[in-house]
């Protein structure tokens, strides 16, 4: 046995691989005795070729290769060893009989580790080995801290690293740097406690105590940047006492993104995007709280509901761009409006002893806004008062144009009228309606009668959707005649509700139909039920003859109406001589430019064209010249005291003088005395219609009326 065995101490630790490489069997049995008895797991090979086969499953940590060997030399087989990436490090240590100096350069060169001459010292060469092997522990623990660095330096979290006594930074990353602003020079020496905003350098001491207790902790922490500026952090303190000195190490990062990102979503969840204000879901939130206070202290609260008068229209005729312009405008001084020691709620971390007045965008043009801390309902009022007024205020339009709106407000009071916020919102609309109908441009408050009122109303909604359904209408024909009397000249349709409670008339569904859309509908069933009614009568009615239809300015904006009617028409084309739609004042000027299309495309179908209740409506005359009506319908408030009025007569006649300029045709509506008709028929021709004449008649009285009539 070649040298003495190692002792123990100088083993090397068990489990090291070693590789034999030599073509001599006699060598590789000295070698892998000799390192059996120093703690090695020992494989050989014989030739290189051999070796470079099953290094891989061989896996060595120090290999022993022999330079002369047949066919592939030492010198090769180093080469090779070293283009395998997981081989690149490990020791080789040559062994050969060469005496030659430019041969140990080789080995060098090549990447042997160490180089052995022939015949071995087996104790030096042990030595050798466990040299070898250590080195190969440095170089390997050296690459790792230097590709751990890497890593640290490349970590978008911010790392600083400070002495636990002095509490002096020692090391950072370039995030570090990069994010507070320094140069590493700047920051070493350097406290930590400097690169804390206020609140967090004034608890450091505490925070790390807590770190030295547990070794680490979670921490959010504002750091303050060379410039001044300040921004926030997450994450964690370690607390390292093995090295010298002891240290804490910081890992932060920085959440100024994550914390925008959150706070937009806020913003898009709680606020109305187009006016910053507060929108139903934060509104509700608040109203809890405001609520359950306003219980603890024995308060009321308020809910007032706000809706801007003709923003629609304002919308369809000038355009959304400028209906929005209004809003925020209106929104603007909303917030204005209210007292010193109110707010309108745009942050939800504000304190409710703030809280006074509370503001909220709840649809495209109603706003809600809650009162809080008030005893008496008449300060609700007074800021009812305050808010209509700045509304009232004109807003600026483009090309230095100003516009004035007006809006109706509901108020319904907590506890009062409701306990809860849902059913104190939905009683403000209900007063908000109330406002509406009531004129607009005013306030109402919540009462019982009106809740009654409300439900009345959706009661009667229900039973218009089933008459629809059910068929439960019917038309009434009121005569027209000549105010000669010689001849019926045609009648106006006239709707009749058949409901099981009894015969119902339009006063008392068509505001509801108009207000719901229902007329839509309506008024499809009533042309479709007068164009067949001129199909039954075909053969039977006098000519000429009108058959007057009234049409609502819902269907006057509703292109649906037109086509249908134009459909309709087409299928019935003897239909359109006999055809008269009657349209108020109001639906005609909302937006002159459209009627006149939609009137020259009737028209054009050829439908004529009367204007009913003449003198009601409109002040402006202008429009009669520029839209193709033919017939204006006296309203029967003028009528009804012309024999006894000389003012009402003058207006009359006034009537008669400019639809003779005009060249329309007159009919007189509401003639219910012998004297009445005297008197509109010496003003001129005309047509009459009245009680004097007719009612309304079902069709089959109607059929009776035109076969008696004149006698």
């Amino acid at each position: 046995m070649p040298g003495n065995p190692a002792t123990p101490d100088e083993q090397v630790e068990p489990g090291y691989v070693m590789l034999a490489v030599d073509d001599d069997p006699g060598s590789l049995l000295l070698a892998e005795t000799f390192f059996a008895s120093e703690g090695y797991t020992v494989a050989t090979a014989l030739s290189g070729a051999d070796a470079l086969a099953r290094i891989d499953e061989i896996a060595p940590d120090i290999i022993l290769l022999d330079i002369i060997m047949p066919g592939m030399d030492g010198f090769q087989v180093c080469r090779e060893i070293r283009r395998r990436p997981r081989f690149k490090n490990t020791p080789v240590i040559v062994l050969t009989s060469l005496n030659e100096t430019d041969a140990e350069e080789r080995a060098f060169a090549i990447g042997a580790w160490d180089f052995v001459s022939k015949p071995v010292n087996w104790s030096a060469l042990a030595y050798r080995a466990r040299f070898a092997l250590r080195a190969a522990g440095v170089v390997a623990i050296q690459r790792s801290a230097d590709r751990f660095a890497r890593v640290i330096n490349q970590s978008p979290d911010e790392i600083l690293v400070f002495a636990a006594d002095t509490h002096a930074l020692l090391d950072e990353n370039i995030s570090a740097l990069r994010n507070l602003g320094y140069g590493k020079a700047e920051l070493q020496g350097r406290n930590f406690a400097e690169l804390l905003h206020n609140g967090s350098a004034s608890g450091l001491d505490a925070m790390l105590d807590q770190v030295r207790l547990h070794q680490q902790e979670k921490f959010s922490l504002q750091m303050r940047r060379k410039d001044g500026s300040v921004y926030p952090t997450e994450g964690t303190l370690l607390y390292s006492e093995d090295d010298d000195p002891s240290v804490f190490i910081a890992i932060l990062q920085d959440i100024s993104e994550r914390q925008r990102i959150q706070q937009e979503l806020h913003r898009l969840a709680h606020y109305d995007q187009m006016t910053g204000l507060g929108n139903r879901r934060l509104l509700e939130q608040q109203a809890v709280k405001l609520l359950a206070r306003a219980a603890r202290q024995g308060n009321r609260c308020a809910v007032c509901m706000l809706d801007l008068d003709g923003i629609r229209h304002i919308n369809d005729t000038l355009g959304p761009a400028v209906g929005d312009s209004l809003i925020r405008q209106v929104s603007s001084r909303l917030a204005a409006a209210v007292r010193p020691c109110d707010l309108v709620v745009r942050d939800e971390s504000l304190g409710l002893e703030n809280l006074g007045m509370q503001l909220a965008r709840f649809g495209g043009d109603e706003f809600v806004v809650v009162l809080s801390d008030f005893s008496d309902t008449l300060d609700a009022a007074r800021v009812a008062d305050r808010i209509l007024g700045t509304i009232a205020e004109p807003c600026e339009l483009p090309q230095d144009a100003r516009l004035s709106l007006t809006a109706s407000m509901g108020i319904s009071v907590y506890p009062d009228d409701g306990d809860n916020f849902d059913v104190l919102v939905q009683r403000a609309h209900m007063a908000m309606f109330d406002a509406k109908q009531s004129g607009r441009n005013r306030y109402a408050f919540y009462t019982e009668e009106h809740n009654r009122k409300v439900f009345s109303r959706l009661q009667l909604e229900s039973e218009l959707r089933a008459a629809l359904q059910n068929n439960e209408f019917e038309l009434h024909f009121q005569p027209l005649v000549d105010s000669a009397l010689q001849r019926v000249v045609g009648a106006e349709c006239l709707l009749r509700w058949r409901h099981p409670d009894g015969l119902r008339y339009p006063d008392g569904f068509i505001p509801l139909a108009e207000e719901t859309g229902l007329i839509l509908p309506l008024g499809e069933w009533v042309l479709e039920a007068a164009v067949s009614q001129l199909s039954a009568w075909a053969d039977r009615l006098p000519e000429p003859f009108d058959l007057s239809i009234n049409v609502s300015a819902l269907q006057v904006r509703d292109t649906a109406f037109l086509d249908h009617t134009r459909q309709l028409l087409e299928a019935n084309p003897d239909a359109a001589r006999h055809l008269v739609f009657e349209l108020t004042e109001s639906s005609l000027i909302e937006d002159m430019e459209s009627t006149a299309r939609w009137l020259r495309d009737l028209r054009a179908l050829g439908v004529r064209i009367a204007i009913d209740d003449f003198g009601t409506g409109y002040s402006g005359l202008h429009y009669l010249v520029r839209l193709p009506v033919q017939t204006l319908k006296i309203d029967r408030m003028f009528v009804a005291g012309i024999d006894r009025d000389a003012e009402q007569a003058a207006v009359v006649s006034a009537i008669f003088q400019m639809a003779r300029a005009l060249r329309m045709e007159i009919v007189v509506e509401g003639v219910e005395t012998l004297e009445q008709l005297q008197i509109v028929a010496a003003m001129g021709a005309c047509d009459v219609q009245g009680w004097l004449i007719s009612k309304a008649l079902p069709v089959d009285k109607f059929d009776a009326f035109l076969e008696r009539f004149p006698a």
